[in-house]
């Protein structure tokens, strides 16, 4: 059995670039975000409610109450300008549901393969999800495409893929913009025998 997404990313260490990190201003009767990365700015409400803020040379996890407050573990904290505030990014629906997809053991390698090669679940930029279109077969088989970006390259990934019954194979071959490839597969037969090679 699968373990459930939110345990999924529990268990990864942190990844690098999970986090849209910027400051808050209060102009025109809102609390506006500005994004240091991108240097776009959003209402703060569009961020939803779980929000992180930088108290005392720490980040402190919290929920954001009538927008102007923010509820700490038994405390709150009252938004001031100039507040450094981040939150996770969130991981597209097509990608998301490929994690969802894999076999655990599949997951967890391709997590550490991608993060050995300096990237993040958080640096996609684009997933096409075949296999989400084959949910109704019995066999399942085809190529999913990713393609992340850290900033500093481009990473391609294609996963190919095998399900029939108990039977589930996972290749996934990763390509950088800088021309160096790695492949790494996972097979599970009927005999809960598992394979794993890098």
């Amino acid at each position: 059995m699968n373990m459930n997404f939110q345990k999924r990313l529990e268990i990864i260490p942190l990844q690098e670039r999970a986090f849209i990190e910027g400051t808050i201003e209060y102009i025109g009767n809102e609390w506006i975000f500005f994004d240091e990365t991108n240097e776009e700015a959003f209402e703060l409400e569009e961020l939803g409610d779980e929000v992180e803020v930088y108290i005392n040379d720490q980040w402190k996890k919290g929920t954001l109450i009538d927008n102007t407050i923010i509820y700490i573990k038994n405390d709150i904290h009252y938004l001031q300008n100039g507040d450094r505030i981040r939150y996770n990014k969130k991981l597209t629906y097509s990608f998301k549901t490929l994690i969802e997809e894999l076999n655990d053991q599949s997951y967890l390698n391709f997590v550490k393969t991608l993060n050995e090669l300096s990237y993040s679940l958080f640096d996609c930029i684009y997933c096409h999800n075949y296999l989400v279109f084959l949910q109704k077969r019995d066999k399942k088989e085809g190529m999913n495409v990713m393609i992340f970006d850290n900033e500093e390259q481009i990473c391609v990934v294609q996963h190919y893929f095998f399900r029939k019954g108990h039977e589930l194979t996972d290749r996934f071959e990763f390509s950088k913009s800088d021309g160096k490839r790695l492949i790494c597969s996972f097979l599970q037969s009927n005999s809960d025998g598992n394979t794993n090679e890098c």
